[in-house]
């Protein structure tokens, strides 16, 4: 606008100097002509900029609010909270009079503080809901419904996120919660450790399928004493093989199977492609290639590849996976996709960005909001700190969204920084942020959306299940998973004679039920898609 009002004012001074310089009778038509544009000019311009800052001023609140916001990280009460809130209030309170309280709360403890302080109503105003019952949240009244908010202040977030990603947070009908820019999708591949695929001179490039791995699992079993092929984390072998689990991933209580392209729940427990998955890693277990203690491991598969005792494990893969990783480990890896990406609801309602019940003020938390989807500034801020204090630009402009490069400045370390950058996938949006350090490429945040663009979705994205009606069976059905999913992934039960004993108990625990629920609200939820 500024740039648009210093043009008109030129081009008036220009149409008076040229009139100054002709003569006076004769030009004294061109003149009130030029005279006239240029007061029509002048107006216009003036509107234009009243109009502006009438806008700025609408978009302020009338009296400073100050918003508590609530994510996961360290859980240090650090120095430096201060500082980048004070930053942060700069950019908040110029265009809306507001003003922020950072709180950090550590993963161990985040569930039960957050549904504390949502069940109380008090110290926060904006969160992302993690690790707890969205659902029942929503339905309890402790979030606040978004949807007006977000038509009226929130079109940052909608450019951001598009809603088909935005619709995934309804319940009822009603949104109370916003995904963030991260991967909302994922393949199923396997990790493995660089060096020992070079020793054996591996081809890596030609592993598609499990048969393929197993060769290569093989060689591993046969030439490296005390490595396990196969490690195991905390007991979970594989959580996803190319099923939409509609809103249950740990207990898959009526699925979508066969990468979700059919709208039919099915159990899967009595699915083929869980069969022959479970049939494989069984297999894999009597030949020795999967960590024997896998069941009861509490070890991480990451620790004992570090340790030089595991080969690879299974994971949920994203672009850059290792590249991201890498420099953590002591043991680089590399990775292999078998089971291609797909987008469920589940994946993009892990967390979501809410307006507490309880906020006196959700017109200034929805714009804070949006600012935090959409100005890179405040994102910045937010995820990394104080430029010069908590990190340094190692290369400006070097990422493919137009951000920096960053890393900690010298003499600081994530030991003695007084902003750790802990959680940041938790953040509203990394998209529109720097890199930090040098190991994920210039394209990372470019490569995640485009990942999650070209993911297939399932057939049921964007609906959520609500359980009330079957919560008894749920509990039931959960406790007879739990008994046998886990061992029957990890290959320590043979599916032959389990399968039929699990089926049986879930019949028994009322999974028929859950199913005929599934299936009754996500054909009513297809019926109004259309």
């Amino acid at each position: 606008m500024a740039k648009r009002l210093v043009a008109m004012l030129m081009a008036a001074a220009l149409t008076l100097s040229l009139a100054a310089c002709g003569n006076g009778g004769s030009s004294s038509s061109t003149a009130d002509s030029s005279t006239s544009s240029e007061s029509s000019a002048s107006d216009s311009a003036a509107a234009d900029s009243s109009d502006a800052s009438s806008e700025a001023e609408d978009l302020k609140e009338s009296e400073l609010v100050t918003l508590n916001i609530v994510t996961m990280s360290s859980g240090k009460e650090e120095s430096g909270i201060a500082q980048v809130e004070e930053a942060m209030d700069k950019i908040l309170e110029e265009k809306f009079n507001v003003n922020v309280k950072l709180s950090f709360l550590p993963y161990s403890s985040y569930a039960d503080q957050i549904s504390l302080m949502l069940s109380s109503g008090e110290g926060v105003d904006l969160l992302p809901v993690y690790m707890v019952n969205y659902t029942a949240c929503a339905d309890s009244g402790q979030l606040y419904p978004m949807d007006d908010l977000i038509e009226e202040y929130g079109q940052g977030i909608i450019e951001q996120l598009g809603w088909d990603n935005i619709n995934c947070g309804r319940v009822g009908g009603e949104l109370f919660g916003l995904t963030q820019g991260r991967d909302l999708a994922a393949s199923q591949g396997f990790e493995y450790r660089l060096d020992l695929a070079e020793k054996y001179n591996l081809d890596m490039d030609s592993v598609k399928t499990l048969e393929d791995l197993h060769d290569v699992l093989v060689t591993i079993k046969e030439n490296e004493e005390n490595c396990w092929p196969v490690a195991v984390s905390a007991g979970e072998n594989i959580r996803n093989w190319g099923w939409d689990s509609l809103g249950d991933e740990m207990v898959n209580l009526g699925v979508l199977s066969d990468m979700a392209t059919d709208t039919t729940v099915v159990n899967l427990y009595e699915t083929e492609q869980y069969k022959n998955l479970v049939t494989t890693m069984y297999n894999w277990m009597q030949e020795g290639l999967i960590q024997a203690d896998a069941v009861n491991t509490t070890e991480t598969a990451t620790t004992l590849q570090d340790a030089g005792t595991a080969f690879g494990s299974f994971v949920n893969l994203k672009p850059y996976y290792a590249e991201e990783n890498n420099a953590n480990l002591q043991n680089p890896i590399g990775t292999v996709e078998l089971i291609p990406a797909l987008a469920s609801t589940d994946r993009v309602t892990m967390a979501l960005w809410s307006i507490a019940g309880s906020c006196e003020h959700p017109e200034a938390a929805m714009k804070t909001l949006n600012e935090l989807y959409s100005n890179p500034e405040l994102s910045n801020l937010y995820m990394y700190g104080i430029e010069g204090v908590h990190y340094e630009v190692i290369e400006e402009g070097a990422v493919t969204n137009g951000q920096d490069r960053i890393n900690y400045p010298d003499g600081v370390d994530a030991t003695t920084t007084t902003y750790r950058k802990s959680g940041t996938w938790l953040m509203p949006n990394q998209f529109i942020g720097d890199i930090w350090g040098t190991d994920l490429p210039a394209d990372y945040w470019d490569a995640t959306k485009t990942f999650n663009e070209e993911s297939q979705k399932s057939a049921a994205f964007g609906f959520s299940f609500d359980a009330t009606q079957v919560a008894n069976e749920i509990t039931a059905c959960t406790n007879v998973v739990n008994k046998y999913h886990k061992a029957l992934v990890c290959g320590a039960l043979d599916p032959e004679t389990t399968l039929p004993q699990f089926n049986s108990e879930l019949k028994d625990a009322g999974i028929d039920a859950i199913i005929e629920e599934k299936q009754a609200q996500l054909d009513a939820w297809l019926a109004e898609q259309k």
